[in-house]
């Protein structure tokens, strides 16, 4: 009786410890890193807006390129959010330097969609923008579901 316990015992810790694991390889598994983003990105960009792997090697630098930049902007409002202005004239401050980086950001896609268009045909550039939108939708339509399935 008692060897029945015991064997009892280990299986459930065995049990225990194999859907630790399952839920690990889960996790890890949704889990993205930014270069599997990119890689992702690349290849969604480069399937629907159908570049060959002559345009893709002419696109993408100056494509990474631009995204480094409009990052770097990202991380300073970032760190504007996280900064609660104490009186009016902080916040106004806070809001304007907050609208210029917009205005920055722009300015830097609208630069880099001009050199876009000086390596690829517009009508491809059109299709890389819009493919560009169509995935980032995805990816928040999908950490949403994640989020919404987390709470349940």
């Amino acid at each position: 009786m008692n060897d029945f316990i015991k064997m009892k015992r280990t299986i459930v810790v065995l049990l225990f410890f194999f859907a630790l694991c399952v839920i690990n390889a889960q996790n890890k598994q949704r889990h993205i890193t930014p270069e599997r983003f990119q890689a992702e990105l690349e290849q969604y960009i480069t399937k629907k807006a159908g570049l060959t792997p002559v345009e893709a090697s002419k696109f993408f630098p100056i494509y990474s390129e631009m995204l480094r930049k409009q990052r770097a902007i990202h991380d300073e409002i970032k760190t504007l959010k996280r900064i609660k202005p104490l009186t009016d004239a902080e916040c106004k401050q806070n809001i304007l330097k907050r609208d210029q980086y917009e205005i920055e950001i722009k300015n830097i896609q609208r630069t880099y969609h001009e050199k876009f268009m000086n390596v690829l045909p517009a009508c491809k550039v059109y299709d890389i923008i819009k493919a560009e939108e169509r995935f980032h939708r995805q990816i928040f339509k999908k950490a949403a579901d994640r989020m919404r399935h987390k709470k349940k």
